[in-house]
């Protein structure tokens, strides 16, 4: 009995397998080993990071010198399309005044051949006060794809008869020659129907101007009137020189 209560009682006979110390040792043993661990775990992610910002610096100095090669080249560009621009408008100074010569020696010819034509011009009302006719207004009306050119007259009796009107409108390009017609009172089967006038009477009359090609450009316009009516007047006919 009393070896087995000294048995007991001796710490060492209870756990003799266990040694504190080593224990202890075995515990600073492992510590270094995983500090070793994580100190190359982040060796690796910082070599890694290094090489993302490398690439990223790469990236970043070949976009800006592809920018400035590009920005470069556009400014190069610009200036000679400003010297040409410069160049051209110089010419276009000089020669200037003679194709304004040359404009007018032309409309001087034109209206030579036909000398009652006059400048057609766009939402003006062109005063004729001439017999029975009093203005005349031109239209021009522009779509996507295509255009049109229409007249407005207007016509006043001012006889003491009642008047049956006859008209033709004519329209001639820059180089007087005619492109298009339009007639009112007339056999023409394109003509506008006209009733008789009576004495100070004003009507007008509108329509599409007929081109025979469609896109002709008209500069100039005459009118013709027919010498028959009820109370005869001066008859604006024209007559073209050289025929």
């Amino acid at each position: 009995m009393g070896n087995s209560s000294e048995i007991n009682g001796d710490p060492s006979s209870v756990r003799p397998d266990v040694d504190p110390t080593m224990s202890h040792r075995r515990r600073n043993r492992a510590l270094p080993r995983d500090y070793s661990s994580r100190s190359h775990s982040w060796s690796r992610r910082s070599r890694l990071l290094l090489l993302v910002i490398i690439v990223l610096v790469v990236i970043d100095f070949f976009t800006a010198l592809l920018l400035g090669t590009h920005v470069y080249r556009l400014s190069h560009e610009n200036q000679i399309l400003r010297a040409n621009l410069a160049r051209a408008e110089n010419e276009l100074h000089k020669v200037a005044p003679e194709l304004e010569q040359l404009r007018i020696d032309l409309e001087k010819l034109i209206r030579g051949k036909l000398p009652r034509l006059r400048e057609l011009k766009y939402d003006r009302v062109l005063p004729l006060d001439e017999a029975y006719l009093k203005n005349i207004t031109f239209t021009e009306i522009i779509s996507r794809d295509s255009r049109a050119h229409e007249y407005k007259l207007v016509v006043q009796n001012n006889t003491s008869a009642p008047l049956w009107p006859e008209i033709q409108l004519l329209v001639f390009n820059e180089l007087g020659i005619q492109v298009g017609k339009a007639e009112i009172g007339t056999s023409d089967p394109n003509a506008l129907k006209a009733a008789s006038l009576g004495v100070g009477e004003v009507r007008s009359y509108s329509a599409a101007i007929q081109f025979l090609d469609k896109n002709a450009m008209p500069a100039y316009f005459m009118l013709r009137i027919s010498e028959w009516t009820k109370n005869p007047v001066q008859s604006l006919e024209l007559e073209t020189e050289g025929k």
